[in-house]
């Protein structure tokens, strides 16, 4: 499905679908700071606001992305984009706790439309520089989202309420589904629903392929640690962050300019190759888990330094994710293997605050020790991958 350089989206468009990512994906951590009075408002709880969103989001990743495959990524953005304008709209005035809970389902749902459609259309369109400066942008936004949305979630919900916070973002779908409805139409095919229903049948064989299969079990794990972390000091540490005039929330935004590493590692990827790059953010990751569980919480600016190492680790490591699935996926079944990636990667996220919750007996230390064995686990499994591959082909040279 790939289109000239000529038809290629222009640098505003390619900005407006970045910063459409963001408000996207933001929805999934935009009530995680502010589940306490969510819960004593609309009686609705982590359950109700992110597992249910989180749920279906990652489920409709499997729908949507094999029928971009068929329909064309631009129609299907599209469609989305105008149905999440309208859902957003309407839980801005939800009022009862059945009401929230069904929109954020149903919100869920369409939301998963846009992520994967737009990695695999900023993928396909443009020179190899413009499209791996996209993903770049594309990753930032989806990682700033984690901490972004958060902060935003946090700061307007307290103030005004979570109606508030929807109304703004479901602007910014609306006007992203007028502008790319405005672009060139490109190539598609009709659905044929038995055609459609067999290219399941590909899921078998993207697992089956060791090289995907390097990609998708860290990102499994990536983001669920990611929540977890954050709940789990906003669980254990509240008192300490008081006690040195911070908020949960500033503890955050200190953290957020690592979610720039993807702009950096754009220019390393193609020199060292997305697997080097994704085995070395795993590993960044899993020392700043283990640095923040022997630091004492007293030490208020290592935990800092700590936490912000994890957070660039996980910026590092996901460009290298992507690119990785695009770059050895066959273009027959680049939508579902871009969709079955972001599948894993949000239902992990969406397991984040149930691991948050299981591992509540321990101390913090404990907690980040047990996430930095996951992440080490899934830097390991990658990177010997990598060196057999290698090695591999070392041998076979030398014959």
């Amino acid at each position: 499905m790939a289109v000239s350089n000529r038809e290629s989206p222009t640098l505003a468009l390619r900005a407006l679908v970045v910063l459409c990512a963001l408000a996207v994906v933001s929805l999934l951590y935009l009530p995680l700071p502010v589940l306490h009075v969510l819960e004593r408002t609309h009686g609705v709880g982590a359950t109700g606001m992110i597992s249910a969103f989180g749920f279906t989001y990652a489920a409709g990743f499997l729908l949507f992305g094999p029928l971009s495959d068929r329909l064309g990524r631009r129609k299907v953005m599209v469609c989305g984009l105008l149905a999440l304008t309208v859902v957003t709209a309407l839980l801005a005035i939800a009022e009862t706790q059945s009401q929230l809970v069904a929109g954020r389902v149903l919100q869920g749902l369409v939301a998963s439309s846009f992520p994967p459609v737009a990695i695999a259309y900023l993928a396909e369109h443009g020179t190899l520089r413009q499209r791996a400066w996209s993903i770049a942008w594309m990753s930032t936004a989806f990682l700033s989202a984690g901490l972004l949305g958060q902060i935003y979630g946090g700061l307007v919900t307290l103030r005004w309420g979570i109606g508030a916070a929807f109304l703004p973002l479901s602007c910014i779908y609306g006007v992203t589904a007028w502008r790319l409805w405005r672009t060139p139409i490109e190539h598609s095919g009709s659905l044929d629903l038995t055609s459609f229903l067999r290219s399941y049948l590909s899921l078998g064989r993207l697992l089956l392929d060791s090289r995907l299969r390097r990609v998708y079990i860290p990102a499994f794990f990536i983001l669920m640690c990611f929540v977890a972390f954050y709940m789990g000091l906003d669980m254990r540490f509240d008192a300490e962050l008081a006690r040195h005039h911070i908020s949960p929330l500033m503890f955050r935004a200190l953290a957020a300019p690592a979610f720039l590493m993807p702009l950096i590692v754009a220019a390393m990827i193609p020199r060292l190759g997305a697997e080097s790059v994704m085995g070395a953010g795993l590993l960044c990751a899993t020392a700043g888990l283990v640095l923040s569980a022997f630091i004492d919480s007293s030490h208020m600016l290592g935990l800092l330094a700590a936490s912000f190492l994890f957070v660039a680790g996980i910026g590092i490591s996901v460009p290298g994710l992507i690119i990785q699935v695009t770059s050895v996926s066959d273009a027959s079944m680049r939508g579902m293997a871009v969709a079955l990636y972001t599948f894993v990667l949000w239902i992990g996220a969406s397991l984040g605050p149930w691991l948050a919750q299981q591992t509540a007996g321990l101390s913090l230390g404990s907690m980040h020790l047990l996430l930095s064995g996951l992440l080490g686990a899934c830097a390991l499994y990658a990177i010997t991958g990598f060196v057999r591959k290698s090695g591999a082909i070392n041998s076979s040279s030398s014959v």
